[in-house]
């Protein structure tokens, strides 16, 4: 370094006396800009929280407020006050919006120029009153009846739905929760709930993920019967059934030689009754009506093939049965008709129905026509290729027309419901695969099967949080939801738990 002139200063002292100089104006201007600041973005805001508009109880004034609010900032989310039929105006010139720190998601944007109606009390985290003001129907992760059982606590709403990051950004918290924050606790879940029948569970990748568990009904039910439930745990090629008396063999329906028609011969698919809808399980419901009576149909007069029972209870249909013979025998023209129609039938081979001769006769006999039109119905050709029929000596319902009629019952048939209600699944997001490609359908002999893909076909196209070549990268978020609704599933729904 080259050596310092003689009598000048080293630069280190020369910037050192600088620094001790005296301010002057600097030091002046400095809390001339200063005292705006604090007044705009400190005093203001809480001075207009404090002091501004009270709150407007219910009433003619509220209701005034309440129409006036499409020209004005009004504040109507219940969580601002204790009294949640109050109304109160936003923050005085919305003078605490300097306070916000980002956009808050696209939901909640109505709300950005209002801190208050989220933000109660001052400098206060966001209560979970203000969240379920509006999410009303929000549940628990373990509800009250396991609650007891458990050291399971639960967090604020805010912990995991964290705001003003974005437009966007809920939903894709929503959508993709942290995986992590669910294993911290169900990779031990014994530690958490001794109980618990649930597995531990670290990840969906290998054997990180217990096998699936489905919730099937316990029997048979009818429509206005609350069905009984129980869950039980997938097993390596074993088949769960629920009981059912359903008949209905999906790999008579999906024999690739096809399946006789009315007709002709038919080549069904899965779609042919599987009909895609903008519904929670992705399907339309089926019904007779549409997906069954084109192949099964439910003419009961041979010579009138396109006159049909209703498919409903067994009273209806006997009911109509005995209404239309009951035509027969006071329009002797039309019993002829009829008559004469039957002269000129012919039964295919192996086809269950009654023959000429004995249609001839009792042609004379309206009430023998309806008695063995009803046991030809329920019997052979109609309810007995589906269902389970039984005859009996009671009238169904005494009151009906068809009370003379031969007698049955019908076993109820399980009605469907979620075999895994709560998980969440896509069919939109995976139509292009084939249905089989999970399904197996085309093998199920019995309608009690359970048709559903078990772990290790999911596995096939999905990894767990870590992302794999060629798979979908899924965490706890794709298939499950964290909040249950208290209340349970609908219908009043009891579910007990085995394995």
């Amino acid at each position: 370094m080259a050596q310092q002139r003689t009598g000048e200063k080293h630069p280190l002292l020369a910037e050192q006396e600088r620094l001790h100089k005296p301010l002057g104006l600097k030091r002046r201007l400095s809390w001339l800009l200063f005292a705006p600041i604090l007044l705009g973005f400190l005093v203001l805001p809480v001075l207009a929280i404090l002091y501004g508009p009270e709150v407007l109880h219910s009433g003619a004034q509220a209701q005034q407020y309440r129409t006036a609010s499409a020209t004005g900032p009004m504040n109507g989310h219940p969580s601002v006050v204790a009294d949640q039929t109050a109304l109160r105006k936003s923050t005085l010139l919305s003078l605490d919006s300097a306070w916000n720190p980002g956009p808050l998601a696209s939901a909640h944007s109505a709300l950005e120029s209002d801190c208050q109606a989220c933000h109660q009390g001052g400098f206060t985290r966001v209560a979970d009153t203000s969240c379920t003001a509006c999410h009303s129907n929000m549940g628990l992760h373990v509800t009250e009846q396991t609650q007891k059982d458990s050291s399971f606590t639960e967090g604020r709403c805010a912990s995991c739905h964290h705001d003003h990051k974005g437009r966007e950004s809920l939903a894709e918290q929503n959508r993709h929760f942290a995986g992590q924050a669910c294993s911290d606790c169900h990779s031990q879940i014994k530690d958490i709930a001794p109980k618990s029948l649930t597995l531990p569970v670290s990840d969906f990748s290998g054997d990180k993920h217990p096998s699936f568990r489905l919730t099937v009904a316990k029997g048979p039910h009818g429509t206005d019967q609350a069905p009984q439930m129980t869950r039980i745990r997938m097993a390596k090629n074993t088949v769960i059934q629920e009981a059912n008396t359903l008949k209905f063999p999906h790999d008579v329906h999906l024999d690739r030689r096809g399946i006789e028609g009315p007709t002709k011969k038919v080549v069904m698919a899965c779609g042919d009754c599987h009909q895609p809808a903008d519904t929670p399980s992705g399907f339309k419901p089926i019904t007779m009506e549409q997906q069954c009576q084109s192949c099964h149909k439910l003419n009961f007069e041979p010579a009138l093939p396109d006159r049909q029972a209703p498919h409903g209870p067994v009273d209806a249909v006997l009911s109509t049965i005995d209404e239309f013979y009951s035509y027969l025998a006071l329009n002797p023209q039309e019993r002829q008709r009829v008559n004469a129609q039957r002269a000129v039938l012919r039964n295919r081979p192996g086809e269950k129905a009654p023959n000429r001769s004995t249609l001839q006769a009792i042609g004379n006999s309206p009430s023998a026509m309806a008695a063995l039109a009803t046991t030809e119905l329920f019997e052979n050709t109609g309810c007995a290729v589906c269902h389970t029929v039984k005859r009996q000596t009671a009238p169904s319902a005494l009151k009906t027309s068809g009370r003379n009629l031969p007698q049955y019952s019908i076993a109820p048939v399980t009605n469907t419901h979620a075999w895994m209600p709560m998980a969440t699944f896509n069919h939109k997001a995976h139509e292009f695969e084939r249905c089989d490609s999970c399904h197996k359908a085309q093998h199920s002999k019995d309608s009690s099967d359970v048709l559903m893909p078990d772990l290790a076909s999911c596995q096939t196209c999905h990894s767990g949080r870590q992302a794999e070549f060629s798979k979908v990268q899924s965490d706890c978020g794709l298939c499950h939801n964290y909040h249950l609704h208290p209340k349970g599933p609908v219908g009043g729904t009891k579910i007990s738990t085995t394995q």
